[in-house]
């Protein structure tokens, strides 16, 4: 579904990401982990076109997109973000936070459908819909993230640290849900410092160091490799 190939980013005169070369298949979910500061963050915002320069080949289904606007990544390609911390409104209602997701003129057309979808999965948030995003639990408010990336009807979902300050029982939560969306075929892109959540529900996995990709592998073996243990873990 997603390739890219000698793949550059950076911010000014910063090089921030070095010759990338990944694979996303159509209904999988591959995880890029690595320590803070390795370059996750930027590898997502590449993908989604947002405030970093890049350079190299990406392709989504076959087509070239590495110069599409972000729009039109959203709204032609299905690709959607749920960013590194939430980012959500916190002084607005779960379903006003939800409904931010439908802003393309597709997702717009599909709205009831949207909250309906998201409810079936979440029906936590249906409870919740009139609270305030800010007054829920973090856990809680990783769902309504969640949730608002689904209101875009993606194809390709980017999860950028998504267990990222959840409480361990949450965490299992998360990925119980991830494991549900991709049983329903939707193909995910993560990137997470937490290498044991993230690798063992991937089909696939990439190790990501000061902007490159040291080694790859199937998500159980890489996990319990010695590799990451020496790359990722620094012993």
């Amino acid at each position: 579904m997603l390739s890219i190939e000698n793949w550059y980013g950076r911010y000014g005169d910063l090089t921030v990401l070095h010759d990338l070369k990944l694979t996303v298949s159509s209904g999988s979910i591959v995880s890029v982990v690595g320590a803070n500061g390795a370059g996750k963050s930027s590898l997502m915002k590449s993908v989604m076109g947002v405030e970093i320069q890049t350079q190299g080949k990406m392709e989504f289904e076959g087509e070239d997109i590495g110069h599409w606007s972000t729009q039109r990544r959203v709204e032609e390609a299905g690709i959607s973000l749920v960013p590194e911390g939430r980012r959500l409104f916190p002084e607005m209602t779960v379903r006003e936070n939800l409904e931010m997701g439908c802003y393309t003129p597709r997702a717009r057309k599909l709205r009831d459908r949207g909250f309906d979808f998201v409810y079936s999965l979440l029906p936590k948030l249906r409870e919740r819909e009139k609270q305030p995003a800010g007054s829920l639990s973090g856990g809680e408010q990783q769902m309504v993230a969640l949730g608002r990336s689904l209101m875009s009807q993606p194809r390709l979902l980017l999860l950028d640290e998504p267990f990222l300050g959840l409480a361990p029982i949450m965490v299992r939560q998360v990925s119980r849900f991830i494991q549900e969306l991709k049983e329903m075929g939707l193909t995910i892109l993560m990137v997470e410092q937490n290498a044991t959540s993230s690798l063992q529900q991937s089909d696939w996995g990439y190790v990501l160091v000061s902007g490159r990709i040291v080694f790859e592998g199937k998500g159980d073996g890489l996990l319990h490799s010695q590799d990451l243990r020496n790359v990722y873990l620094g012993v």
